[in-house]
């Protein structure tokens, strides 16, 4: 009777043991996973971020070209000219009129004629 209780009581504990074993075996999956998931995400942090210095870059070569472009000399000048309405020493500005007033002016003109004149002047 007693070989048929220690059976009985080895096969409880070889129970447990595999039980513990197995929970063992799911942390460390599970820690496997988590692990695994994290190292992707760093990847796709990473490559994010080379993502976003290539476009920094190409901006700042971008902004460099105009600083070099706004330094100039031919600039500055162009700039005090238009916005400033400056002009050099001894300069004269001449304002010459819109081209659009003109055509009104030939318009009015155009509608005090009778239709007959207006065609012989357009054959003429």
């Amino acid at each position: 009777m007693q070989a048929g209780s220690r059976n009985k009581g080895n096969r409880h504990g070889l129970a447990w043991f595999r039980v513990v074993i197995l929970v063992i075996a799911w942390l460390m999956i599970y820690s496997l996973a988590q692990d695994v998931w994290q190292t992707r995400v760093g990847f796709s942090r990473i490559a994010e971020s080379k993502r976003r210095l290539v476009a920094e870059e190409n901006k700042n070569l971008e902004l460099k070209e105009r600083l070099e472009v706004v330094m100039t000399d031919e600039y500055r000048e162009k700039l005090i000219r238009e916005k400033l309405n400056m002009q050099k020493e001894g300069e004269v500005i001449v304002v010459m009129p819109k081209k659009e007033a003109k055509k009104d002016k030939d318009m009015i003109s155009a509608e005090s004629q009778a239709n007959w004149q207006r065609w012989w002047s357009l054959i003429k």
